[in-house]
C-alpha cells in the first residue's frame, strides 16, 4: 500500500493501477486526526440509552409521538395529586399504598405497550442492527441499554406518582421532617415495589417486541398476551383443586403477582393469598431473568 500527499494526487489521477490484484492508496486531504478524550464502550451504551428514551418519548419526532405517553404521565400525576388533595381537607388518607399500585397497573401496563415497540422494532424493521454493532458497543451492551432505557422510563410511571403521594402527605404533617423520618421504611418499600415493577412489566414488554420488527404488532400481541395469560391463569386456578398447587399458578398473573408483592410489603398481616411477598418477587424476579434469556439468545450469537 503507497501513500501519497495531496501534492502527488494530481499526478497519480490518471496513472493505471498496478496489475496487482491487492491495490490500494490511502490520500492525505489533510484532515486532522481526533486528539480528545475517548470515552469508551459505558459512555456508547449510556448515550444508547438516552437516544432510546427520547425515542421512546416521541422526543425530535412529530407531536403525534408524544400524545399517548404524556397522556399516561398526565394521568399518573391526577393519580397521585388527587388523594393528596382530599387528604388535604379530610385529614386521612383515603388510598392505602398497595391500592394506589393496584389503580396505577393499567397506566403502566398501557405505558409499556406503548414504549416498548418503539425501543426495538424500529431498529429490526429499519436494519440498522449492524451499523450499532460496528461500533463500540456489543450485541450484549445494546441489550442492556434498552433494558435500562425500558426499566428507567417505566420507573416514572411505577415509583414516581408513588412518591409524590408519599411526599405530600408527609408535608400535610404538623412536623414534615419529623413525619419524613417516620415513614422512610414505606419510601423504601415504594421504591422497591416500583422498580421490580418497572424492570418486571419492561422486561415483558421487550421480549415480546423483539420477536417483530412492526410496532403495531408487538403492542397488540403485548395487549392481547396479557388479557390471555390472565385468563389462562383464571382457569387453571378453577379447574385445579385448592392446595399449594393453585396457589403458585396464580404467580404466573402479572395481576396476582403484583398485588401480593406491595401487599406483602405493605400489609403483612394480609397476605396474597397466603404467599409472603418475597416469593413474589422471587416469582417477578425468574420472568424477568426469563425474558432476558430469550432476548440475549435472539441477539447475541452463541459463537
Amino acid at each position: 500500500m503507497r501513500v501519497d500527499t495531496v501534492s502527488e494526487v494530481s499526478a497519480h489521477d490518471h496513472a493505471a493501477p498496478p496489475t496487482s490484484e491487492r491495490y490500494g492508496e490511502v490520500f492525505d486531504r489533510g484532515y486532522e486526526q481526533y486528539e480528545g478524550m475517548r470515552l469508551g464502550r459505558r459512555h456508547a451504551v449510556w448515550a444508547l440509552t438516552r437516544y432510546s428514551m427520547k425515542r421512546a418519548m416521541g422526543i425530535k419526532k412529530g407531536w403525534t409521538s408524544k400524545i399517548v405517553p404524556f397522556l399516561i404521565y398526565a394521568a399518573a400525576a391526577l393519580t397521585a395529586l388527587i388523594p393528596v388533595g382530599i387528604e388535604s381537607f379530610v385529614g386521612e388518607e383515603i388510598i392505602q399504598y398497595n391500592e394506589f399500585f393496584s389503580t396505577l397497573y393499567l397506566l403502566e401496563g398501557i405505558f409499556v405497550a406503548t414504549i416498548a415497540p418503539e425501543l426495538l422494532c424500529g431498529d429490526r424493521r429499519e436494519n440498522v442492527l449492524s451499523l450499532y454493532f460496528s461500533r463500540a458497543i456489543t450485541r450484549l451492551d445494546y441489550l442492556i441499554a434498552k433494558i435500562g432505557a425500558v426499566a428507567l422510563l417505566t420507573l416514572t410511571i411505577s415509583f414516581v406518582p408513588a412518591f409524590v403521594l408519599w411526599l405530600g402527605r408527609q408535608l400535610l404533617a404538623a412536623a414534615p421532617l419529623a413525619s419524613m423520618w417516620d415513614n422512610l421504611p414505606d419510601l423504601g418499600r415504594l421504591l422497591l415495589s416500583g422498580t421490580l415493577i418497572a424492570i418486571y412489566l419492561g422486561t415483558g414488554g421487550l421480549m415480546i417486541s423483539s420477536f417483530t420488527g412492526r410496532k403495531s404488532i408487538a403492542v397488540a400481541i403485548i395487549i392481547f398476551g396479557f388479557f390471555t395469560l390472565e385468563s389462562l391463569v383464571g382457569l387453571l386456578q378453577f379447574a385445579l383443586p385448592e392446595g399449594n398447587v393453585a396457589r403458585y399458578v396464580s404467580l404466573l398473573s402479572p395481576t396476582t403477582v403484583i398485588g401480593g408483592l406491595v401487599i406483602g410489603l405493605f400489609q403483612p398481616a394480609e397476605p396474597w393469598l397466603d404467599v409472603p411477598w418475597w416469593i413474589c418477587a422471587l416469582a417477578m424476579a425468574t420472568v424477568i431473568a426469563f425474558a432476558c434469556a430469550i432476548m440475549y439468545r435472539r441477539y447475541v450469537p452463541s459463537n
